[in-house]
């Protein structure tokens, strides 16, 4: 059965000039660290829209079906005031969100034992003695003084627009679940002559692939939810995310892209109180502007558990990987990321694999060796997420020269049976069009 912790890759291609670091040359794999896997060639979807519904607030339309296939994307706009967009979604996906939720608190109830060893021990005990809702709830108190005010007011709209059919309690719960069991990520950067198009220079790509095994009812809800807030209140954005969850783990905006990794490894101390990562990136896709803007946000809260944390920005062309803790913020570009024989450094490359770190396994390391040079969101899609078998969850692209992002999410086959992103079709969106689409 696959971790509760999720693994996610990043991969971000930034088109600038690079820092002197060492280029591709004899990386410790194998003929094959891939052990054969296929590439992707399954077409792309043009992001095709059509409108399903319309409520105050907010519209959803289902993205084209997938060749040979019946599926879609869900894509919700939401606009307004917090509680507006959280009631606006509910109204828009009041016949799946509550089908959702009920999928994933058996689901977590089911799952959280063998991960046990990997939380604190007050946790520890509160699930031995009540179960892991009672530990959702305890995340839940001991992070409100630190969460914005905003998102309790999304919850709140959620469950008003819900009609009553889900309690506010358990909503708010379940947005707890990426604190309590944290998200694991990998993350690349790539820019200069590591990238297909070196003259495009003010261009950035950025690849961000979600794995959390099939077996988890998220692969039958997922969203692309893209906000408009106020104008008061920062800028639109989007989430890929799951029906009714408003934390950010995967999200995008012209001026800054973010991505997670747990930080299996950390054996510094932890605090509970704290604001939820998940929220706080949330925040830097809503809010900053740069790299710098996202940095003084993580450097300026207070920080809960151990995560890596992937920034790209569209100003600033680059991209930084941060080990995000309690104690301390660590920031890492393709100068000072630890190098070792099977995680060599490459120019214009900052990269860490789905595995626990420092990882020995050299899959990916052997395609971005193997790619240097041509790197670009179809070989990203084709080559890079397909045969390292990274994304079985969902997986996103971003490219903030064209201010398009590509999508693929997990489905079922013919049969019924369900079929990991990184070997199904992709889905290309411009987000030009989605973030000027009107209320």
């Amino acid at each position: 059965m696959m971790s509760v912790a999720m693994r996610c890759v990043v991969v971000l291609a930034v088109l600038a000039v690079a820092a002197a670091v060492p280029t591709p040359g004899a990386v410790a794999a194998s003929d094959d660290a891939c052990k054969g896997a296929p590439a992707n060639t399954a077409p792309l979807n043009d992001g095709t829209l059509t409108l399903v519904k319309t409520v105050p607030h907010g519209k959803l339309y289902h993205s084209s079906d997938s060749p040979g296939q019946t599926d879609h994307i869900p894509v919700v706009h939401l606009y307004g005031t917090a509680y507006q967009m959280g009631f606006a979604q509910a109204q828009l996906l009041k016949d799946t969100i509550p089908k959702m939720l009920a999928d994933f608190e058996e689901f977590i109830d089911e799952q959280i034992e063998p991960y046990l060893k990997f939380l604190p021990k007050d946790i520890q005990k509160i699930i031995a003695d009540a179960g892991a809702n009672a530990a959702l709830a305890f995340e839940a108190d001991v992070t409100r003084k630190y969460t914005p005010q905003r998102f309790f007011d999304e919850i709140r709209g959620l469950a008003d627009g819900l009609d009553g059919t889900v309690a506010y309690d358990k909503l708010l719960r379940v947005h707890m679940f990426p604190e309590l069991i944290k998200a694991s990520c990998t993350m690349f950067g790539a820019w200069g002559p590591a990238v297909a198009n070196v003259q495009a220079a003010e261009s950035i790509l950025q690849l961000r692939a979600l794995d959390w095994g099939l077996d988890s009812p998220l692969n039958k809800y997922p969203a692309l939810v893209v906000y408009h807030p106020n104008q008061d209140d920062g800028h639109a954005f989007a989430s890929l995310t799951w029906t009714g969850f408003i934390g950010s783990v995967t999200a995008y905006s012209p001026h800054v892209g973010v991505s997670e990794k747990v930080w299996l490894k950390y054996n510094e101390s932890y605090s509970r109180s704290g604001i939820p990562f998940h929220f706080l990136l949330r925040d830097i896709a809503q809010y900053d502007m740069s790299i710098d803007d996202a940095l003084n946000r993580i450097y300026n809260n207070h920080r809960t558990c151990s995560i890596f944390v992937g920034l790209g920005s569209a100003v600033q062309k680059q991209f930084r990987a941060v080990e995000y803790s309690h104690e301390e913020v660590l920031v890492f570009d393709d100068v000072n990321y630890p190098a070792y024989p099977e995680h060599p450094l490459m120019k214009g490359l900052v990269y860490i694999n789905k595995h626990s770190q420092p990882s020995t396994d050299t899959c990916l390391t052997q395609l971005l060796n193997n790619t240097y040079g041509h790197i670009n969101a179809n070989v990203t899609r084709s080559e890079i997420v397909a045969r390292s078998q990274t994304g079985d969850l969902h997986a996103a692209i971003y490219n903030y020269a064209a201010n398009v992002i590509y999508v693929s999410v997990a489905g079922f086959d013919g049969q019924g049976k369900a079929v990991p992103a990184y070997a199904r079709p992709w889905w290309q969106f411009d987000m030009t069009k989605l973030f000027s689409e009107q209320a």
